[in-house]
């Protein structure tokens, strides 16, 4: 039925409803209307719908593709442990000066806290306040510091990256496994290091943790790192670290060679060093030592 008929209709239902007949012809014509907007608005609001729809999914799809990318970059960024600690052990190899000390220990035995050694006034020093066993968990950047030329008594403290450092601090958290000798507090322990300006502070960050298993020979106060409290030192400026092989030997990658070989000759073995903590305490009378 088209429009017209559809008029001719509607006259006769209003002459026989009493109403005008224009009456009805546009309230057809506006429902009409309405039902094609709606129908209008319908489709509309069904492609808006689609668009909104592929846009999510092409955004899903772009974040997924940057996921995949910053997954790819942290792959490639994976350190290789034995690559960096290797890249440490030859950082630190020869570090220490054995022969200059004023102590000369025989022994790592001689290092332990249970031997003390008689200064000429009649107290008594050691060569370590405690030996722990433990791995290193992290480490981050401590202090710089640079001596100025018109006074080379003071060291003077400066941002990490400034240009000025003549040395760096960092600070290697260890996870404390056994205690051999001495005491700590509680199972963490944190030590310091210093390093060169050259050295990338990348190197200790990825070198430490990689080493495993350590022997750490610690100092409570070294003077070096007095400037945050708890901050612990290894022996001999970082020369008596030992790293534990899987058969328990155990080795001195900061120690030159020819000291290396003469501390380890007694104990060789963590279970040798071991033992050697277990003995009783001595003091050792050392003439040259002054107060």
């Amino acid at each position: 039925m088209n429009t017209s008929d559809l008029r001719d209709e509607l006259r006769r239902d209003a002459e026989l409803a009493g109403l005008p007949p224009t009456d009805l012809v546009h309230r057809v014509a506006g429902l009409r209307r309405r039902g094609r907007r709606r129908w209008a608005t319908a489709l509309a609001c069904a492609c808006a719908v689609a668009v909104a729809v592929a846009g999510v999914s092409t955004l899903d799809g772009a974040r997924e593709q940057d996921r995949s990318a910053d997954g790819g970059a942290a792959a490639t960024a994976v350190v290789d442990p034995e690559a960096a600690a290797e890249a440490y052990r030859e950082v630190i190899a020869n570090r220490g000066g054995g022969g200059s000390r004023a102590i000369a220990p025989a022994s790592l035995v001689e290092f332990l806290p249970t031997i003390t050694y008689l200064i000429r006034n009649g107290s008594t020093t050691s060569l370590s306040d405690a030996v722990v066993v433990g791995h290193v968990t992290s480490v981050g950047p401590g202090r710089a510091f640079y001596v100025p030329e018109d006074d080379d008594t003071a060291s003077i403290e400066v941002p990490f990256d400034d240009p000025r450092a003549m040395w760096r601090t960092v600070h290697a958290e260890v996870a404390v496994t056994e205690v051999l000798a001495g005491e700590v507090p509680g199972n963490t322990v944190t030590f310091g290091l210093s390093l060169s300006p050259q050295t990338p502070v990348e190197v200790p960050v990825n070198g430490l943790p990689a080493l495993g298993d350590l022997v750490l020979f610690l100092n409570a106060d070294s003077g070096v790192f007095d400037y945050e409290p708890g901050i612990w030192s290894i022996v001999f400026d970082g020369e008596v670290l030992a790293e534990i092989a899987d058969d328990g030997r155990l080795s001195l990658p900061a120690a030159e060679p020819y000291f290396a070989e003469r501390w380890l000759a007694a104990t060789p073995t963590l279970d040798s060093l071991r033992e050697a903590a277990r003995q009783p305490a001595r003091v050792v009378p050392f003439e040259s030592l002054e107060d």
